[in-house]
């Protein structure tokens, strides 16, 4: 275990955004506390509150604190666990236990307790590009992690959603469907499964704990175009039986189109984030270069689409997952910088619920690690 660090960064201007949130959330540990989010009225406030930017040279642990993509938070501790997407090729692939402070309701500082590194099945640190980590959940009661790799599918490397222990050692796969997993042709083009870089980014516990929801963060190659200036992309939302692997359905949820200027490959659901039985938050964002990143957060609900499971290839003709916009980061900063993990945090002072998100920083490609907190009331 690595000494605790206290970090104090400068914070982004408050500003304010009132939204149409079909209810609020409580989430600790991988279970639910709410009731149903679509009958909620009237509608709550989603306001923007502040960020923390971190140094681009901090290190803990041993190595350089970046690419953190996925973050959890567990309420009975107050601790949030971070996922950091290094692919074994800046350290260790590795997940960190920290601590967000609030002063007066707003993040002040950043307190790194803890560096924890993963292992492969056969309980050895993962080789280089063996795993791509991108979003961490806490088992119920700290038991553990769970957390997803988007594999390389220009290699045929499936992607996974893997449990850990508390000291990152492999407990078990949960088993995906087998049209999830890359298949190349002979001339090493994918024809179906996960696309290269727009896998499992996103995933979350519901049902304290017992059930696993994941969506790929464009369309399977069999089931339709990546998302472009000219239209969405049907992803798929998967939720499985944590215990069994079993597959519960499979929804499909449509992913905005790239917005001009943007980056197709950077266009995508960056994680997914339980509200209640059949309703979610998802975070899509957008690099615009010479710009910076969008960033905007849509409930959705598989209630009232159709379930696509066992089904190898869609046709078109499924209805998809409703989705309503309730905050976009272009509202309150220009670049909200490279967004891909959010969790419900701790209830602020005014008695609202907190909504965290991270920033990747890409090891310094392309943005910073930067937390931002939102709060959510009625």
């Amino acid at each position: 275990m690595a000494t605790a660090q206290l970090l104090t960064a400068g914070a982004v201007a408050l500003a304010g955004l009132t939204g149409l949130l079909p209810g609020t959330g409580s989430l600790g540990a991988g279970s639910v506390e709410v009731g149903s989010l679509a009958s909620a009225t009237p509608p709550p406030r989603v306001d923007y509150v502040n960020a923390i930017t971190l140094p681009t040279d901090l290190e803990f642990g041993g190595s350089r604190v970046g690419g953190l993509s996925g973050i959890d938070y567990d309420r009975a501790s107050g601790e949030f666990v971070a996922i950091s997407d290094n692919r074994g090729e800046q350290g260790p692939v590795r997940l960190y236990t920290l601590g967000l402070p609030l002063d007066n309701g707003r993040l002040a500082t950043a307190r790194f307790d803890e560096v924890v590194h993963l292992r492969d099945t056969d309980d050895a640190p993962y080789a280089p590009r063996t795993a791509d980590t991108e979003s961490v959940r806490w088992l119920p009661g700290r038991a553990g992690y769970v957390y997803t790799s988007e594999g390389e599918a220009k290699v045929a490397r499936p992607g996974f959603i893997r449990e850990a222990s508390p000291d990152g050692g492999f407990v078990r796969d949960v088993p995906l469907p087998d049209h999830f997993t890359p298949r190349l042709d002979r001339d090493g083009a994918l024809v179906s499964g996960i696309r290269d870089n727009l896998g499992f980014e996103a995933m979350t516990l519901s049902h304290a704990g017992s059930r696993v929801t994941a969506v790929s963060e464009n369309a399977l190659a069999q089931d339709g175009p990546a998302a472009s200036l000219d239209g969405t992309s049907p992803s798929r939302l998967v939720i499985l039986d944590r215990a069994s692997g079993a597959d519960l359905g499979e929804y499909v949820y449509p992913v905005d189109p790239v917005p001009a200027g943007g980056l197709a490959q950077a266009t995508g659901v960056a994680e997914i984030l339980a509200a209640d039985d059949d309703s979610y938050l998802t975070l899509e964002r957008t690099m615009i270069p010479g710009q910076g990143f969008t960033g905007k957060i849509y409930w959705t609900t598989t209630d009232g689409a159709d379930d696509v499971s066992g089904t190898p290839a869609l046709t078109g003709s499924e209805r998809p997952m409703r989705k309503e916009l309730l905050f976009d980061f272009g509202t309150v900063t220009p670049d909200s910088d490279c967004i891909e993990g959010i969790t419900w945090g701790p209830r602020l002072p005014d008695g609202s619920r907190s909504l965290v998100v991270v920033a990747d920083d890409n090891f310094g490609l392309a943005g910073r690690t930067t937390f931002h907190l939102l709060s959510v009331s009625r």
